[in-house]
């Protein structure tokens, strides 16, 4: 495997990643749980923002070359 490839799929997998996030906080909104929805929400789309930019710089690093 070369150092693109794995670039490539490290981008995938943190754009997955973020794509879970977003579900997790969508189902613990629905759910009732011991953190606020507020707090749930902020820190989840904090997450998802760093996750899909990462995916992004790193897909955007294996297409570069």
């Amino acid at each position: 495997m070369t150092k693109s490839e794995l670039t490539e799929k490290t981008g995938d997998f943190l754009l997955d990643i973020a794509k879970l996030l977003v579900a997790g906080v969508v189902l613990s909104s629905i759910f009732d749980n011991a953190m606020s929805k507020i707090s749930t929400l902020v820190w989840g789309i904090i997450a998802t923002i760093a996750f899909t930019i990462s995916g992004y710089y790193f897909l955007y690093k294996s297409l570069k070359k």
